[in-house]
């Protein structure tokens, strides 16, 4: 574990949310820059197991233009996992102990669902196919 890999490990646990991730820190965007990103902080505890079961439904989050950014472990206590929209916005925060108690696959489909259909000026969704036009 590098100095600066630290460095930027604790700067992303004080994050809140609606802050915005500074773009250093997320790593490099996606050609579409449509993309939401789950954040990965690891903590102490080993997470490869829930890390290896995320990649491998990529194809799965992908269809939501979803990402998963890894950064380097800090040691802290709890592993932390951060839902980033396009723009860099923290949209919600998952601290846990243990991995198993992160969002899952089906979770994070769902926030990388909400996220690629909301509408990018109020954020309200906005999905005809589904629900009908935003009123």
């Amino acid at each position: 574990m590098s100095a600066a890999g630290t460095a930027a490990s604790h700067r992303l646990r004080e994050l809140r949310v609606g802050d915005r991730v500074p773009a250093a820190l997320l790593g490099p965007m996606p050609l579409r820059r449509l993309a939401a990103t789950a954040l990965v902080i690891p903590g102490r505890t080993d997470i490869a197991a829930y890390l290896a079961g995320i990649r491998a439904a990529d194809a799965e989050l992908t269809s939501w233009d979803g990402r998963v950014h890894v950064a380097e472990p800090d040691g802290e206590a709890n592993h932390r996992l951060l839902v980033v929209d396009r723009y860099r916005q923290v949209y919600a925060i998952h601290d846990a102990p243990e991995a198993d108690a992160l969002p899952d696959v089906r979770e994070l489909s769902e926030w990388f669902r909400f996220l690629a259909t909301a509408c990018p000026e109020c954020g309200v969704i906005d999905d005809p196919l589904l629900t009908g036009p935003t009123p």
